[in-house]
């Protein structure tokens, strides 16, 4: 009896939390880690007065997010803004349809939302299909691996991945690798790049010289010559049920035309590393069929 008053405790509390939250700002899913180098990236700075899409903190997440909150300021949205972590894209997206959340931090593979269209609003494209490309990415000191040079010899090799990016899965396994494993969190997969466990992961490119990153003072770098086509687009999702739906996705998709006109989408994606024309070049491994 007592945990079914606590239960419905909660679910009252919950009900008030998330009528304030409709009512005095928008509320955005984001993973930690981006949320944080979000800040660092913007250092302050008003997010109207950001154009320039460069720098060590300006990974595809953390510029795409930035397009995301200067589009709704371009388009007039002027509520705060609150971020609530979740990690996981199908998370998000049952947040948004059940109207818990007004949308993600960062945009979707069309083909992760399109079939629930009836409960969220589907932003402008973002980013053309065909337009992102991601590399295979190994920790540097994984020789054997970065030494790979032909097509063949990728088979041999065993990939990590999370199954919750059907995106990235669904590419993974069209590759045949000689192994594929699934792990829930970004970081347990450089780890077991690290140690060794698995030999790539699936990432997109970056904008330093040889297009490595850097985690916990550690290198990850791709195998050169070698790259994906992601043959979707991306969009943002907003839910469709909440206070704020349709002024939020007017907003936004009035601020991503302005952004679009002016060239800074595709500055954004360029400086950042995501479309990278040092991999111009680089040959295609899978088939950039429709997902």
């Amino acid at each position: 009896m007592i945990r079914l008053v606590l239960v419905c405790y909660g679910l009252l509390l919950f009900s008030v939390c998330r009528a304030e939250m409709d009512n005095s700002s928008v509320t955005i899913a984001i993973q930690d880690d981006i949320k944080t180098q979000y800040f660092e990236f913007i250092a302050g700075r008003n997010i109207l007065d950001v154009d320039d899409y460069t720098g060590l903190h300006a990974s595809r997440d953390v510029v795409e997010h930035a397009l995301l909150i200067k589009a709704i300021r371009l388009g007039g949205f002027t509520l705060p803004v609150k971020y609530i972590q979740v990690d996981h894209p199908p998370r998000r997206i049952k947040l948004m349809q059940q109207g818990l959340i007004h949308l993600s931090a960062t945009p979707m593979w069309l083909n992760e939302i399109k079939r629930y269209e009836h409960k969220l609003h589907i932003s402008k494209t973002v980013l053309a299909a065909g337009r992102a490309e991601a590399g295979l990415y190994t920790h540097s000191a994984n020789t054997d691996v970065l030494a790979v040079n032909k097509p063949a010899e990728l088979m041999k090799l065993v990939a990590v991945s999370n199954q919750n990016w059907q995106h990235d899965w669904k590419i993974l396994k069209q590759l045949n690798f000689n192994g594929l494993y699934h792990t829930g969190k970004y970081t347990t997969m450089l780890d077991m790049l690290y140690k060794k466990r698995a030999d790539v992961m699936l990432g997109p490119f970056y904008n330093s010289n040889d297009l490595s990153f850097t985690h916990n003072g550690e290198t990850y770098l791709p195998i050169s010559n070698f790259k994906v086509i992601m043959p979707d687009s991306r969009h943002f999702p907003v839910s469709r049920h909440t206070a704020h739906s349709q002024p939020l996705i007017e907003a936004l998709d009035k601020g991503l035309v302005i952004l679009q006109a002016r060239g800074e989408i595709e500055k954004a994606y360029r400086q950042s590393g995501y479309v990278n024309d040092k991999v111009a070049q680089w040959q295609v491994i899978n088939q950039p069929a429709k997902m």
